[in-house]
């Protein structure tokens, strides 16, 4: 199982999800980022997406 914690990567949020693939946490933090931070597509860069997956872990 993993999980993803939006305040890993800097946002003063306390969203957070578990999921089976790093895929599926990618979709759904893109969809949170555009419902909840106002972010677009284009705000999702290389650097971002760096960071948001290295903030995945791996938990029991």
């Amino acid at each position: 199982m993993l999980s993803f914690k939006c305040r890993d990567v800097g946002f003063d949020c306390n969203y957070e999800l578990k999921e089976e693939i790093d895929d599926e946490i990618i979709n759904k933090v893109k969809e949170h980022g555009q419902r909840d931070h106002n972010l677009k597509e284009e705000d999702f860069s290389s650097t971002l997406l760096e960071k948001i997956r290295g903030s995945i872990q791996v938990v029991k």
